[in-house]
């Protein structure tokens, strides 16, 4: 007999067919998000360009128009007969894009290079802007209207602004309804993510936010192959904006979270949602239901009120929160600096970018392993110091070798290596956050890990628009070894946390300050099963 509500979802199914029916529509929402926070990749890649000032003018003995660039501004510079040269500054019509004819881009569209390169990243920065603003709003939101029309709002209005971000005629609109977009993103990845881990029991969800990262990396798949495809911005815009119409059956399926409905004292909702559930699993409704759900309501309304302030308030807390803090903002540069940064590298750019994605598709699956086998701090170790070792050599590597090899490739390979220890650490860093938390203070502590990961996508484009300073025998080093140095810092840092897989986990404040250490395997298994869940379990912080 179930004495309480992870006892209750459990009996529901360990879970079910329906459980995992809604897992799958809902890591599906995860589609549109990757979509959008990876396509810049391709919308904002500058092709190869040449600035042609003076090529129209007709101006008697002139022998030739020669590019030159001078502290980042193309300029052409006019050589007559008489070795006269004037300089012109590029303008209008006067860039010419290789490749034009089979790729159109923003860059392309509204010459975003020289003077106007940082417009890119800046498109890019204001986009993750409004990912954090999204953080921010309906999180908030969710509790207080609930997941599920929250999650059906930004998975259905992205639709309609997408489409219109693919007529978008003038780079002010595009970056608005980037802005507007984001912040519906980071709502459809808050809302599902939480219906998600509330429909299991703790002790599965590890297992089902893995499941969720497995279709991330098969969504930065399919964008390489789209990109691969379809050349024109426009129309990738639009086959990234109109399938979402397929989950308009979500309207019907999915369900509102049964913690939710509880919490917000809709027994009648709450009741019919268990009965449906035991009927699709052909599972017995345990009898005392009723009896669970309004003693979960008490329990939910006599909780304790924490916030912000109480990461910091003991020593040890205030040691694992400002470590982590910075940790998740090298990991959010490192991931999305290379993957917007993987496409202008040496090579083919759809080559590098899918197996940039593959690489980070294996890491995901990989991850599941790695953290049953060898916890959770090891690995955060070795990815950080793998990732900061090969961005460095990546940067560091010259262009061509003493012997006249050409390197470039070479850098490459390093800096898609980086990228798989980017998203190995990715795939670690939330667990772990998770558990060095007790569970009182765990929903604030990942949110507000879940915030500075979102600073670190709006900060990855512009660390991206350092190569402009980069030495010319070194390719687009600044950015790439800034990577690797975040990292190698995040990685010396978890020296000082504690190893959490097969500890007993923290319920309060005072256990992390009395440095609980006393667990071992079955201690830990017994826990997960009967610790009190928390909202906090059902944060997303992928940015």
């Amino acid at each position: 007999m179930a004495n309480h509500l992870d006892e209750l979802l459990a009996c529901l199914g360990k879970p079910g067919r329906y459980q995992t029916l809604i897992f799958i529509c809902l890591a599906l929402n995860y589609c549109p998000l990757v979509f959008n926070h990876v396509i810049m990749a391709f919308f904002g890649s500058p092709p190869p360009h040449t600035c042609v000032a003076g090529k129209h003018l007709n101006v008697s003995g002139m022998s030739a128009v020669l590019v030159q660039t001078k502290n980042e501004k193309c300029e052409s510079t006019l050589i007559f007969d008489n070795n006269e040269t004037r300089s012109m500054k590029c303008s209008g019509d006067d860039w010419m894009f290789f490749g034009y004819d089979r790729e159109k881009t923003i860059v392309t569209e509204w010459d975003l290079v020289c003077d106007d390169s940082y417009l890119s990243g800046l498109a890019t920065t204001i986009y993750f802007c409004g990912v954090m603003v999204g953080g921010l709003l309906f999180g908030w939101f969710a509790d207080q209207f609930g997941r599920r029309p929250i999650m059906l709002f930004c998975l259905y209005l992205p639709i309609p602004i997408g489409i219109g971000i693919s007529f978008a005629n003038s780079y002010i609109l595009f970056v608005v309804l980037r802005f507007f977009q984001g912040i519906l993103m980071q709502g459809l990845q808050t809302s599902s993510y939480i219906l998600a881990m509330e429909l299991v029991v703790p002790r599965h969800r590890p297992y089902i936010g893995a499941f969720i990262e497995c279709f991330w990396g098969a969504s930065v798949i399919t964008v390489a192959g789209l990109a691969y495809f379809i050349r024109n911005w426009r129309y990738i815009q639009l086959a990234i904006s109109i399938p979402s119409v397929i989950a308009v059956f979500y309207i019907c399926f999915v369900p509102e979270s049964l913690r939710w409905l509880i919490m917000r004292k809709k027994f009648d909702e709450a009741g019919k949602l268990i009965e449906k559930t035991c009927r699709v699993n052909k599972l017995p409704v345990p009898n005392n239901t009723w009896e669970i759900i309004k003693n979960q309501s008490i329990k939910d309304s006599s909780r304790t009120n924490y916030n912000f302030v109480h990461l910091l308030k003991t020593p040890e807390l205030r040691k694992r929160s400002l470590i982590m803090f910075y940790c998740w903002v090298a990991v959010a540069v490192g991931y999305y600096g290379l993957t917007f940064k993987i496409t202008s590298l040496a090579g083919n750019k759809y080559l590098n970018f899918f197996i940039g994605a593959v690489v980070e598709f294996i890491a995901y699956v990989l991850a599941i392993g790695v953290m049953r086998f060898f916890g959770r701090k090891k690995p955060m170790i070795f990815y950080g110091f793998f990732a900061s070792v090969t961005c460095i050599i990546a940067g560091a590597l010259p262009k061509v070798s003493e012997n006249g090899t050409d390197l470039t490739m070479i850098s490459t390979g390093f800096a898609i290596a980086g990228r798989f220890s980017m998203a190995g650490m990715f795939s670690v860093i939330f667990l772990f956050t998770s558990e060095l938390y007790p569970t009182v203070i765990r929903n604030i502590g990942l949110g507000t890990c879940a915030f500075w990961a979102r600073l670190g996508g709006v900060i990855a484009p512009q660390i991206n628009s350092l190569s402009k300073f980069a030495s010319s025998t070194v390719p687009s080093s600044i950015p790439v070894i800034v990577f690797g140095v975040m990292t190698f810092i995040a990685a010396f840092l978890i020296f000082l946390l504690p190893e959490t897989h097969n500890q007993k986990l923290a319920d309060t404040i005072e256990d992390v300050e009395n440095k609980l250490e006393n667990s071992i395997e079955k201690d830990y298994r017994v826990d997960n099963s009967k610790q009190k869940d928390t909202p906090s379990e059902s944060v997303d912080t992928r940015l």
